[in-house]
C-alpha cells in the first residue's frame, strides 16, 4: 500500500499520535530556571500536560502539512492543532 504522506521521524510520528487524539503543540514564552532568560520553547501538550521528548524538531518537521493555528492564543503563545481533512 502506498501513501502520499512523507516518510516522518518517530517523534514526529509520536506527535501526530499525540494530537490525534486531542494533542496540542504550543510555541510560547518560558523562563528558564537555572539562567533567568526567556526565550520561546516548543511544547506537546496532551490534556495540559507536556509530552516529554517531543518538541521543535518534530513541530518543524508535521507544521506545513498536519498543523494549523488555533483560536486560543495570547501575545506570548501560539497554539497549533491538527488540521482536518476537506
Amino acid at each position: 500500500m502506498t501513501t502520499n504522506l512523507p516518510k516522518l521521524s518517530p517523534r514526529a510520528q509520536r506527535a501526530l499520535d499525540v494530537l490525534a487524539d486531542g494533542g496540542q503543540f504550543v510555541c510560547r514564552l518560558e523562563r528558564n530556571n537555572h539562567t533567568g532568560r526567556e526565550q520561546f520553547a516548543y511544547r506537546l501538550l496532551k490534556g495540559g500536560q507536556v509530552v516529554r521528548g517531543v518538541g521543535m524538531a518534530a513541530f518543524y518537521e508535521i507544521k506545513d502539512k498536519f498543523l494549523t493555528i488555533c483560536e486560543n492564543n495570547t501575545s506570548v503563545s501560539t497554539y497549533y492543532k491538527l488540521r482536518k481533512e476537506a
